[in-house]
């Protein structure tokens, strides 16, 4: 049992570790029990570390948090299953179709066949 306990508490670690890894992201910040929205500004070489902002606030609350001090912000819900929308492939925006709603992102598939399908952010979705 004991295991199994560790082995979740990994995996959910390791789970909101790779979410919130991207500049820009907008993410929960922990500051003295309380949590406040913010963005990602800035990730360290190691990605051990992440440079915040604090929605409201001036650059002087600003500060480099790690990961246990964040949580994904969760995604709105202002997409739904079958929107056309545009997200970027490389760099270039290309139209697509919202097929799934997860919990904090949207399983979208590209018109343009060739290019697939993949996981997104709702800060990597524009409507078109």
């Amino acid at each position: 049992m004991k295991k199994y306990c560790i082995a979740t508490v990994i995996a959910l670690f390791s789970v909101n570790a790779v979410q919130a890894q991207k500049v820009n992201q907008k993410v929960e910040i922990e500051s003295s029990g309380v949590w406040y929205p913010g963005k990602i500004q800035e990730v360290n070489d190691d990605n051990s570390e992440y440079y915040v902002s604090y929605d409201g606030w001036g650059e002087g609350s600003n500060e480099w948090v790690t990961i246990d001090r964040l949580k994904y912000k969760k995604a709105t819900g202002e997409y739904k299953v079958g929107d056309k929308v545009q997200v970027e492939y490389g760099m270039i925006p290309e139209a697509a179709t919202i097929t799934e709603v997860g919990e904090n992102k949207y399983h979208i598939v590209f018109d343009k066949t060739v290019f697939g399908d993949k996981w997104v952010s709702e800060s990597q979705i524009k409507r078109l």
